[in-house]
């Protein structure tokens, strides 16, 4: 009897401790920033509620007020920041407010075993060596395979057009564009998703993304600790994917040497290897990053491009349209004023990933002139407060407003370069851990949209609701679009 009560009072203790580190935030948290009750993340799985309205109803309030708050996510208590003045400390301040990613944050996850140690993530001298591996092929690339692809993109659109098929929904889509892009520039060869409907590698990410990002276990990542049967399949999924990813740039780079007369950034990585500046695991790590990093972002982006054109189609692609009017030189698409000013708001409004925690303090520390923080906290940053912030943008935060940016090019670059480097858009991050992707995102979206605006007219499909990501990375929900050739007049 007395074993059983003691047995009783060990899981009623264990209960309680797991309660309160879920409920309250630690004692040594700051005490002058609010706290976002913990059940806010959990909104998402249990309603049909996006990110924006869940920052409308439960952050936007203290997070204006306060520019930071502790948020309860993956497990732990951490500090969400979205004031630029703290944000420009964050990214100018990387000793103290150090890049802690999936592996060293949650390092026992599926999600860690899928993306490893890698560029993003980082920190250090390590870093140093990845950013020096890649920065050159994500830098300067050929953008042929772009322009192909765009091409391949608008007659599978065309085809199902011919077919009767009229309205397409669009993430299975463009993420075949996305990969095929990514692995042509900076990977050295042909995914092949746009050739073939049921690719085999596709399917089989499709697969491991729908596993890994499961809001549930996202929100309580030491789930994947337990023998539970779905996550251990989730961690053999992903480990046969990297291992076929990796056997694909062997094939396709090392074994006939193409890697050494080529400047891909796999390219480079292999370099980097051979001359024992990384090894085998952050090879493969790099590797999958590039793939992972360099497809996901850049089709969030063109998701909420395509939906933003949809939504404003009478003006915004009809001006488009006259601009980019013959014209098929990237040079010049990159100089053209309407389509970068569109661009550039895109990003604004809907950043492709709105949270991002990834930092961590090596020291206490303070932020701005009064926020105590304790060394070995979690630090991250919340972009879409940040890019609707009235502080930064006036009363037209929340609006779709790319005249905001200027009106001639010059000023139009000014601007973004401006608003960058005063951190009022955090969409591609900021100071030396920017998005080293920027580029090459920014010029897939050119190219990609000059083709379509070409050959077709679309809309919103009127049985779509309208509605964006529940968590995660932030685009249209499923979105559903309505296409018609264009005709020129």
């Amino acid at each position: 009897m007395e074993i059983l009560k003691l047995l009783g009072l060990i899981i009623f203790l264990l209960f309680s401790y797991i309660v309160l580190t879920i409920i309250v935030p630690p004692l040594n948290f700051p005490k002058k920033i609010p706290t976002i009750p913990f059940y806010v993340v959990f909104l998402p799985i249990l309603f049909s509620i996006d990110q924006t309205e869940l920052y409308e109803l439960y952050i936007k309030e203290p997070m204006e007020k306060y520019g930071a708050v502790k948020f309860f996510f993956g497990s732990r208590w951490n500090i969400l920041v979205s004031r630029s003045e703290y944000l420009a400390q964050i990214f100018k301040d990387e000793d103290t407010f150090a890049k802690s990613g999936n592996q060293k944050k949650i390092p026992y996850s599926a999600l860690a075993a899928y993306t490893g140690d890698n560029v993003i993530s980082a920190h250090g001298k390590v870093w140093r060596d990845y950013r020096n591996a890649v920065t050159n092929g994500l830098q300067h690339f050929d953008d042929a395979p772009i322009f192909k692809n765009a091409r391949i993109f608008c007659d599978l659109i065309e085809k199902s057009i011919q077919e009767g098929q009229f309205s397409i929904q669009m993430g299975p889509l463009s993420q075949r564009l996305a990969l095929d892009n990514i692995s042509q520039v900076a990977l050295g060869f042909d995914f092949g998703a746009l050739k073939q409907e049921k690719n085999a590698f596709h399917e089989h990410l499709i697969c491991i993304k729908r596993q890994i990002f499961h809001p549930f276990f996202l929100t309580f990542p030491f789930l994947d600790l337990l023998p539970i049967p779905s996550r251990k399949k989730a961690f053999k999924d992903v480990a046969s994917f990297r291992e076929l990813l990796v056997k694909r740039v062997q094939d396709e780079l090392i074994n006939n040497y193409k890697f050494e007369q080529t400047t891909f950034a796999a390219s480079d990585l292999i370099r980097a290897h051979n001359n024992e500046i990384i090894d085998y695991n952050q090879l493969t790590d790099n590797i999958v990053i590039i793939l992972v990093a360099g497809h996901e972002n850049p089709q969030l982006l063109f998701s909420t491009s395509l939906y933003l054109l949809a939504k404003y189609s009478n003006e915004w692609q009809e001006r488009l349209r006259r601009e980019i009017s013959g014209i098929t030189d990237p040079k010049v698409l990159a100089d053209l004023p309407l389509l970068n000013a569109f661009l550039f708001e895109a990003v604004r409004l809907y950043p492709p990933l709105s949270t991002i925690i990834n930092r961590c303090t090596t020291r206490t520390c303070k932020l701005g002139a009064e926020i105590i923080i304790p060394k070995n906290v979690y630090v991250g940053y919340n972009n879409f407060g940040t890019s609707h912030d009235p502080k930064n943008w006036g009363s037209t935060a929340y609006d779709f407003e790319p005249e905001r940016w200027g009106s001639d090019i010059e000023t139009i670059r000014k601007n973004w370069r401006t608003a960058k480097n005063r951190c009022t858009v955090t969409g591609f991050h900021g100071g030396r851990r920017a998005c080293l992707g920027e580029k090459l995102a920014l010029t897939e979206m050119r190219i990609t949209l000059a083709e379509m605006l070409r050959q077709f007219r679309w809309e919103l499909d009127p049985e779509w609701k309208e509605k964006l990501t529940p968590a995660g990375p932030l685009c249209p929900f499923n979105l559903k679009l309505k296409f018609k050739k264009n005709v020129a007049e």
